[in-house]
C-alpha cells in the first residue's frame, strides 16, 4: 500500500502550534501528529528519551503483527508454551509452560494487555530464538527511521521519545492485525484446560472519546502512566503519545484533551489519492477525439484550519495534450492554493495511458493494411 505524504505548510503549522496550546505539569512529556506526517500539532518534551513501561514492548508486538500481516505466522498455528515463556514477568495471559494455544489469541494477548508470556511464546514459535528476534525488530525499527537496538525484545531497559513512539503508532495502524485487535476492550482468552483469562484493555478512551481507535498503554511505578492513542474522524487521523502521567485519570483527560483541541481546530484535505484521477477527460491533439484522465503518483494531504475554504486548484496544461504521451512522463502541473493567494502544494500530472503519435499511427496502418491486402 502506497504510504500517504502529508504536506504542511509552515506558516499553518506555525498558527497551529499557538492555537492549540496545552501543558500538564504532571505530564512528562506528550505529542500529537496527524496519522503520516512528521511534523507534531502539539508537544511538550517530544524529544526527550524517557523509560516508557510497557510501551517498550510495542516494537515486538509490531514485528509479531507484522509476521502475521505477510503470513510468517499461520494464524490458525497451535503454538507450544515454553517454561521460559510461561515465567515472564509484567502484564500476563496466564500462560502454563507446555500447554498448546492458538496462535491468534495470543497474538490479541500481545496487543490488548501487552502481555509478556504471549509475547515470548510467539517470539519462540516464529523466530526461534530471542537473538533473531532482536534482529528483526532492530530492522523494523531501522525501516521507521529509529536507529536504536534493544538491550532485549521487551525493552525494559530501553528508553524511547514520543516523536519515536508516534512512529510506531504509525507502524501499528498500517498494520492490520495490530488494528483488528488495539481497538478491543474485552475479550475471554480459552486455554485448552478450560481455563479462561480475562484480557480488558487499559485504554479508558475506547469508551470515552468519539472515534479512538486504540493504540497501547503501559504503566510502572517508576516510569508512571504512558499510553499511546489513535483517533479517527472522517478522513483525519491524530495520533497521540503521553508518558509518565501520575494516574490513569491524568493520562486519559491529557490525551483527550489534546486530541479534542486538534479535532477542533484543524481537518485535512485530500488532494490526491492513487488510483482518483486528479482532472478527468483531457483532450488529446490530433486524434479522434480521445481523452485522457491526469493523475498524481503520490497521495497528498494537507492539514489546514477548519476557519479556511476548501484550496483553489489551477492547471498548467496545454488545450490539448500532443502525443506521444506516456504514464511514467508528466504533462502538466496542478497547483493548489490557500484563500490568501499562497501555494499549498503542487502536482506533476501524468496519463492514465499510453497514446502513440499520430505519424506513428499513420506508418502503422499503412503496415497493416499491407499486410491484409497480401
Amino acid at each position: 500500500m502506497r504510504r500517504r505524504i502529508v504536506l504542511f505548510l509552515t506558516a499553518v503549522l506555525l498558527l497551529l502550534r499557538t492555537t492549540v496550546t496545552f501543558a500538564d505539569q504532571d505530564v512528562k512529556a506528550y505529542c500529537v501528529m496527524p496519522l503520516g506526517s512528521t511534523v507534531s500539532v502539539t508537544e511538550q518534551n517530544a524529544d526527550d528519551l524517557l523509560h516508557v513501561a510497557g510501551l517498550s514492548k510495542l516494537p515486538a508486538v509490531l514485528t509479531l503483527c507484522n509476521a502475521f500481516d505477510s503470513d510468517l505466522i499461520d494464524r490458525n498455528a497451535a503454538v507450544s508454551v515454553s517454561q521460559s515463556a510461561a515465567k515472564i514477568n509484567g502484564p500476563t495471559a496466564f500462560l502454563q509452560a507446555n500447554e498448546t494455544i492458538p496462535a491468534t489469541e495470543l497474538i490479541r494477548a500481545a496487543v490488548m494487555i501487552s502481555a509478556g508470556d504471549a509475547i515470548w511464546a510467539l517470539m519462540e514459535h516464529a523466530f526461534g530464538s530471542e537473538e533473531v528476534f532482536l534482529q528483526n525488530i532492530t530492522l523494523m525499527l531501522h525501516k521507521l527511521g529509529i536507529e536504536k537496538t534493544l538491550s532485549g525484545c521487551l525493552g525494559t531497559e530501553d528508553t524511547f521519545s514520543c516523536r519515536e513512539l508516534i512512529l510506531l503508532s504509525e507502524c501499528a495502524m498500517n498494520s492490520e492485525t495490530f488494528r483488528s485487535y488495539c481497538a478491543e476492550k474485552y475479550a475471554i482468552l480459552h486455554h485448552a484446560d478450560g481455563r479462561e483469562t480475562e484480557l480488558a484493555s487499559a485504554n479508558k478512551l475506547l469508551s470515552t472519546l468519539s472515534g479512538c481507535v486504540g493504540l497501547f498503554t503501559g504503566s510502572s511505578k517508576t516510569d508512571g502512566y504512558c499510553g499511546l492513542f489513535a483517533c479517527k474522524r472522517g478522513d483525519t487521523t491524530f495520533l497521540c503519545a503521553i508518558l509518565g502521567a501520575p494516574n490513569s485519570k491524568s493520562r486519559s483527560d491529557t490525551a483527550s484533551k489534546l486530541l479534542e483541541e486538534a479535532f477542533a481546530n484543524y481537518k485535512t484535505v485530500t488532494l490526491a489519492e492513487p488510483g482518483e484521477p486528479v482532472i478527468s477527460q483531457w483532450p488529446v491533439a490530433g486524434t479522434d477525439g480521445e481523452t485522457v484522465d491526469l493523475f498524481a503518483k503520490e497521495s497528498v494531504t494537507l492539514l489546514l484550519k477548519k476557519s479556511d475554504g476548501e484550496p483553489d486548484v489551477q492547471f498548467d496544461l496545454p488545450d490539448a495534450l500532443v502525443p506521444p504521451l506516456d504514464p511514467e512522463f508528466s504533462v502538466g502541473m496542478a497547483t493548489f492554493y490557500a484563500k490568501d493567494g499562497s501555494v499549498l502544494s503542487q502536482l506533476a500530472l501524468y496519463p492514465d495511458r499510453a497514446i502513440v503519435s499520430s505519424d506513428f499511427r499513420s506508418v502503422l496502418m499503412r503496415v497493416l493494411q499491407g499486410f491484409l491486402s497480401d
